[in-house]
Parts: structure tokens; C-alpha cells; sequence
């Protein structure tokens, strides 16, 4: 089998459509795949006819923006009811809070002399989604800056020009929103947080006294420190594990879709936990 439980579409900020990554995934071999858009399950909806006529087992997946200790922690959440109404009623919520920092982003962008970038990203997003790679590939589009990472290191992240805070809910908000649909709550990458290892070892303390249930523990093709690390957190803290891509677009040629090392054999696969078998 051959599994990649996290990765983007057009529904947020993935280049391909639904369709187009299930092509993708069909021709990279993939058995059982996540969409997991940022704060909308639209992508897996979007998706669900055509992957049962490829054959292709299809979970359920959103990727969640929350905070904790002022830090924004990505959740995933997987195997969720997709109509459970709380879920939908916090990832609209969401939605809204990005619609706002975009509005800022775009204030932010005319100090600088950048007009008409809101007007410029509007085509490309659905589903109400927008996120601040929209606003890098209009600086990449204008030769602004050469890549989606400089974009975002010379404009969009914090302390930078175009950096707009989001009031985003709680690690425990959100992971309540996904336990509540029957889903499974994710830490998605969380050697990306820059955090010390006695920090992070907290935040995966208050992520599983809210509910939550695994780690994502592998995103890379070759095995790593920061995967090991992780392996070993999951049979410290009892958590399941998790792997996926994060694939956003075909150009990203070091993050494709199902790349992917291995499952640490001391883990307990995420998967175990589904709701239907995973196919061999």
C-alpha cells in the first residue's frame, strides 16, 4: 500500500483541482489518500465521486489553523464526519478570519505601492478560502521575489511588511471540533514549529489532554532526525503516527505527492484508527 495523508488542492492553496490530484495519485500509485485543505473539507467533497471510480480509498481531511502560546499550530483532522455541523461551523469561522487578514494584507500591499493584488488572487481561490500563499505567488507573478520561501521570508511572515496577526481559536477549540465530528486530531508537521523540545513535548501534553491522537511523523522522502524524533515521541506519549506530503503544487519538485519514507516500524499507523480497513 502506499498512503499520503496530507496535501492540497485548488479548494485552498494546492494548484491542482480535486481531479487533478486524484489523476496524480492514481499514477503515482497511491492506495489511500487525504485531502487535507486548509480550513475547509471542500477538496475531499469535491473529490469523492471520481476517486471511487480510480479505485482510490479517499478519507475525509481538513487542515485546521489554531494557536497555542502564541504560537499558530496546524491540525490535522482526518476521518471526520464531513457534515458534522460544529466542524463546518468552525472551519467557516476560519475561512472568515482569513478573509480578514487578507483584506489587511492587501491595505499592507498598497503602502508598499502593490496595488491590485487582492483583485489579482480573487480568480484563484473557492470556496471562500484564501491564504497568504495566494499573496506570494502574486509577488512571485510581479518578480517581486523568485520563490513561494522568499516571498513569505522577505514579506508575509511575522515581523515582515506584510505579516497580518489572525486571532486563530485554541489548540483545544479545534481539536474539540474534530473529536466532536469522530475524526482523528493530527499534529501536522510539527518539527516546523521551531519550538525547544521541552516546549513542544507541552504542546503534544495539552494537544492529547484535549482529545488528540497522533503526530505526523513523516513529510519527507528520506528518513531524518526530525522523523525519528518524532517516532519517538509517539511511543513516549502513546500517540499514533502520521505521514503525508504536504504536496501544494507539481513544481515543488522536492514535495511530491507521496514521496515518502517509510512508517518508523516502532509506530502505531494513524490508519489503525479508521474507520474503513486501509487496502493492502
Amino acid at each position: 500500500m502506499k498512503i499520503d495523508l496530507h496535501c492540497h488542492t485548488t479548494a485552498s492553496d494546492g494548484t491542482l483541482t480535486p481531479k487533478q490530484l486524484i489523476d496524480l495519485a492514481v499514477d503515482q500509485e497511491i492506495t489511500t489518500l487525504a485531502i487535507t485543505d486548509h480550513d475547509t473539507t471542500a477538496g475531499y467533497e469535491q473529490a469523492y465521486d471520481y476517486a471511487k471510480q480510480n479505485e482510490l480509498q479517499l478519507i475525509v481531511g481538513t487542515e485546521i489553523s489554531c494557536q497555542w502560546r502564541g504560537h499558530t499550530i496546524h491540525i490535522v483532522g482526518l476521518d471526520c464526519e464531513v457534515d458534522n455541523a460544529v466542524l463546518q461551523a468552525g472551519l467557516k469561522q476560519n475561512r472568515l478570519k482569513r478573509w480578514q487578514r487578507a483584506y489587511q494584507i492587501d491595505q499592507k500591499c498598497k503602502a508598499l505601492k502593490l496595488d491590485g493584488v487582492l483583485d489579482e488572487i480573487m480568480p484563484l481561490t473557492e470556496d471562500e478560502m484564501i491564504g497568504r500563499n495566494h499573496f506570494a505567488q502574486v509577488l512571485i507573478d510581479r518578480n517581486k521575489v523568485k520563490s513561494q520561501q522568499q516571498a513569505f521570508d522577505k514579506y508575509l511572515k511575522k515581523g515582515k511588511p506584510l505579516y497580518a496577526e489572525v486571532d486563530w481559536p485554541s489548540l483545544q477549540e479545534v481539536v474539540g471540533w474534530i473529536t466532536g465530528a469522530k475524526g482523528i486530531a493530527v499534529i501536522a508537521h510539527p518539527h516546523q514549529y521551531k519550538m525547544t523540545s521541552n516546549k513542544l513535548n507541552k504542546m503534544i501534553e495539552d494537544f492529547m489532554e484535549a482529545g488528540g491522537q497522533a503526530l505526523e511523523v513523516v513529510n519527507q522522502p528520506r528518513p531524518s532526525a526530525d522523523q525519528i524524533g518524532m517516532a519517538e515521541r509517539t511511543v513516549r506519549f502513546g500517540l499514533y503516527a502520521s505521514m503525508g506530503s504536504d504536496f501544494h503544487r507539481p513544481e515543488h519538485t522536492w514535495r511530491g505527492l507521496g514521496w515518502l519514507a517509510p512508517l518508523p516500524y516502532k509506530c502505531q499507523p494513524v490508519w489503525q484508527l479508521f474507520k474503513s480497513p486501509v487496502a493492502p
